[in-house]
C-alpha cells in the first residue's frame, strides 16, 4: 500500500504475472516474425531482423519487470537451511569488533504486515497463487526441506532479506528470549554467545541440560582464538572431568556470604521470617568460622549449622579465654567453669561469657554463636525446616568436592581447576556450567542460584571497587525461569553499569510467572531491550512479543454486488450494481497467530536500538 498524493493503492504482490504472459507473446511473436519475414520478404533492409531485435528487447523488459514479483512468490513456498562456516562467522566477527552478526533478515514494517493479512485471507492452499511450470519443479527441490523446518515459509518470504548486523552496543541493555523446544532457541544462544566471545567478552553459561552442540561450538571456538586454557567446564554428572567451584570465595563483607545463600531459599528474603531466620544462622556461623580463621565453605557450613554447632561455639570461646584469661584457662578455672554448665564444659564456657566476660570483652562472632547455641533447639529445627534440605542438596556427594573444592599440599593428582568467578571475571575466559536439570532439576536449581548470586556479588565489587570498568561480561542463561531469584534480578536492573550484559532465555511467558508471579514476572522483561522470539503456541507470549511490534493501519479492500427487480415494474426492468471500498482499521504489525507459525530457526526481534527484524539463524558449521 502506498501513498501517493491523495490517491491511495493497494499493492498485490500475489496477482498472476502478467509481465511474464507478455514476454512470451514478445519472444514467440519475435522468433515467428523472423521465420517468416525472411520466407516471404525478398529486401535489401532485413525489416523482419529489425521486428525481431525489437520484440526479444521487450520481452526482456517485461521478464525484467516480471521476476522480483515472480521470485517473492515462489519465496511464499519455499525454506531453506541457512548454513555458514565456522571460519566464515569468526572472519565476520573478527573484521567488526563493533558489530553483531544476526544471521538473515530484513526490517519488518507496515507494508510486510499488509502483505500478511492479504495472505492469511486466502484459501488453506494458496491457490490464488500459480507458480509458472518452470518453476514447479525447483520447487519440489525445496519441498522436504520447508516441511522439516515446518511452519509457514511466506512469513519470512514477504521481505527482501539481506544479512542483518547490529552495532554491539545494542546488547548492553540485556536480551530475552523465547521459543518453544526444537524452534532453535540454542543454535541462537550459540550464535549469540560465540559473536560475544569473538569481541572479547567474558563468557558465563548457565546451561540447564549440557547441550553437547552449544558446548563443542564454545570450546571450538576458544582454541581457535587461543584460549583453550581458558574453558572451563562444570558438569556434576561427570565430576571427573568438571572443573571445581568455590563460590563462596570471594567476598567483601560477611553479610554478603549470608545473603547469598539465603537468596537460594524459598520464600520473599525481605518478609519472610523463615528466610530471615535462616540468614542470621548463617551469618553467625561464618563470622564464627572467620573469628577461629576458618575458611567458610558450603560443606562446613552445612555441618556447624546443622550439628556441630556446639563444637564451633567451644572453638569460639576457647580462644577468647585464652586471650582474656590466659593459655592455661582450662588448668586454672575449667572445674569451675564445668560446674557452671552442671557438667556441661561448653554449656559452663557460654554462663561465664555472658555473665564475666561479655559486658568488658564484647565479641560479636562470640555473641553471635553463643545466642545460636543457647536458642531452643526444638525452635531452631523449625525454622532452618527448609534450610537443611538446600545445604543437603548443595554438599551431597559429588557436589561436595565440586563446590566446596579444598586445594592440598599433598593434592598431586587431581588436576581439576577451581575456578573463582571474580577473578574470571577480571581476567578473562569462559565457564560453560552445565546443570544436569533433566536428572536432578531440584538440585541444578539451586546449583544454578548459587552461581548466579556468586556471579552478582562479581558485579557489585565491580561497581564498588573498579568504578564499573573492566572487561566486558556476557551472562547466558538458559530456561532462566528454572533459576530465578532476586540476584539475576538484581544483575537485570543495575549490572549494566558493570559492563555485564544478560541473555535470558526461557519458553513462555508463563513460565516467568508460574516461578514468581505476574508482576514480577513483567519486571523481568521489562529491564531487557531486546527481545527475541521464535515459534511459541502460548497467547500469553505471543500477545506480549507482538506488542512491542505496534499497530498500523492496514487497508482492505471490499466487494459488494447488488441486483433486483419491482413488482411494480415492467418485466423487462431492474436495478443491479457494483460496488468497491477501501477500508482502513488499526491492526497489529506483525499478526499474534503468525507467532506459532514461525518455521524453525526462524526469529522476530525487537533492538534497542528501535528496528523490528525478521531474521533467519544460521547453522554454525565447523570447519
Amino acid at each position: 500500500m502506498i501513498d501517493r498524493g491523495k490517491q491511495f493503492w493497494m499493492e498485490n504482490m500475489f496477482r498472476p504475472v502478467f509481465e511474464l504472459k507478455q514476454a512470451q507473446i514478445w519472444f514467440f511473436g519475435g522468433f515467428i516474425t523472423l521465420f517468416t519475414g525472411g520466407l516471404a520478404l525478398d529486401t535489401s533492409v532485413p525489416i523482419h531482423v529489425i521486428l525481431f531485435g525489437y520484440m526479444m528487447i521487450q520481452s526482456g523488459i517485461r521478464v525484467k519487470q516480471g521476476l522480483p514479483l515472480l521470485k517473492r512468490q515462489f519465496k511464499l513456498f519455499v525454506n531453506y537451511f541457512y548454513v555458514i562456516s565456522a571460519l566464515e562467522f569468526r572472519e565476520k566477527n573478527l573484521k567488526k569488533k563493533d558489530t553483531a552478526f544476526l544471521g538473515r533478515g530484513f526490517p519488518w514494517g507496515p507494508e510486510h504486515a499488509q502483505r500478511a493479512y492479504q495472505v492469511m485471507s486466502m484459501s488453506t492452499d494458496y491457490l490464488e497463487i500459480k507458480l509458472p511450470l518452470v518453476l514447479r519443479p525447483f520447487s519440489k527441490k525445496y519441498e522436504k526441506t520447508t516441511r522439516k523446518l515446518g511452519g509457514r515459509p511466506w512469513i519470512h518470504g514477504l521481505g527482501e532479506e539481506k544479512e542483518v548486523t547490529a552495532d554491539e552496543s545494542v546488547f548492553h541493555a540485556h536480551s530475552v528470549i523465547f521459543g518453544n523446544p526444537g524452534t532453535g532457541k540454542t543454535t541462537l544462544l550459540n550464535m549469540l554467545s560465540s559473536g560475544a566471545l569473538h569481541r572479547g567478552n567474558v563468557i558465563i553459561i548457565i546451561d540447564p541440560k549440557n547441550d553437547a552442540d552449544w558446548r563443542k561450538t564454545i570450546q571450538r571456538e576458544c582454541k581457535a582464538l587461543g584460549m583453550e586454557d581458558k574453558f572451563y567446564f562444570f558438569h556434576p554428572s561427570h565430576p571427573s572431568k568438571s572443573c571445581r567451584i568455590d563460590p563462596l570465595t570471594s567476598y567483601v563483607r560477611t553479610t554478603e556470604l549470608a545473603s547469598r545463600l539465603s537468596s537460594l531459599l524459598p520464600g520473599e528474603a525481605e518478609s519472610d521470617p523463615y528466610v530471615q531466620f535462616a540468614w542470621k544462622c548463617i551469618y553467625q556461623v561464618i563470622e564464627a568460622q572467620l573469628y577461629v580463621g576458618e575458611k567458610p565453605q558450603l560443606t562446613n557450613i552445612a555441618y556447624y549449622l546443622m550439628s556441630g554447632k556446639f563444637q564451633l561455639a567451644k572453638r569460639c570461646l576457647d580462644k577468647l579465654f585464652c586471650e582474656v584469661l590466659g593459655p592455661d584457662w582450662v588448668t586454672t578455672m575449667g572445674k569451675d567453669i564445668e560446674k557452671m554448665g552442671q557438667g556441661s564444659l561448653i554449656a559452663g564456657m557460654c554462663f561465664y561469657y555472658t555473665q564475666n566476660l561479655q559486658a568488658d570483652h564484647p565479641n560479636p562472632a562470640v555473641n553471635g554463636i553463643v545466642e545460636m547455641v543457647s536458642h531452643p533447639q526444638e525452635h531452631m529445627t523449625k525454622m532452618l525446616g527448609s534450610t537443611a534440605p538446600l545445604f543437603a542438596q548443595l554438599t551431597s556427594k559429588p557436589l561436595d568436592e565440586l563446590l566446596s573444592p579444598t586445594l592440598r599440599m599433598d593434592e598431586t593428582d587431581d588436576e581439576r581447576p577451581i575456578v573463582d568467578t571474580d577473578k574470571l571475571v577480571r581476567t578473562g575466559g569462559v565457564l560453560y556450567v552445565a546443570l544436569d536439570s533433566l536428572s536432578d532439576s531440584m538440585v541444578a536449581s539451586a546449583i544454578g542460584k548459587l552461581i548466579l548470586a556468586d556471579v552478582c556479588a562479581a558485579s557489585a565489587r565491580r561497581y564498588n571497587y573498579e568504578e564499573g570498568k573492566g572487561r566486558r561480561v556476557s551472562l547466558f542463561v538458559d530456561e532462566a525461569h528454572a533459576c530465578i531469584n532476586d540476584p539475576l534480578i538484581n544483575m537485570l536492573a543495575v549490572a549494566r553499569g558493570a559492563q555485564f550484559e544478560l541473555y535470558v532465555s526461557s519458553q513462555t511467558l508463563p513460565d516467568y510467572i508460574a516461578k514468581t508471579n505476574e508482576a514480577q514476572a513483567r519486571r523481568i522483561l521489562g529491564l531487557a531491550s531486546n527481545l527475541f522470539c521464535l515459534r511459541v503456541n502460548d497467547n500469553i507470549t505471543q500477545e506480549y512479543a507482538t506488542e512491542n511490534f505496534g499497530e498500523a493501519s492496514i487497508r482492505e479492500v471490499g466487494f459488494s454486488l447488488n441486483s433486483g427487480t419491482s413488482t411494480t415494474g415492467a418485466l423487462g426492468e431492474f436495478s443491479g450494481g457494483l460496488k468497491e471500498q477501501l477500508s482502513q482499521s488499526r491492526e497489529k504489525v506483525f499478526p499474534a497467530t503468525l507467532l506459532g507459525d514461525l518455521p524453525n530457526l526462524q526469529y522476530i526481534a525487537r533492538l534497542s536500538d528501535g528496528r523490528k527484524v525478521k531474521g533467519r539463524i544460521p547453522f554454525l558449521k565447523a570447519a
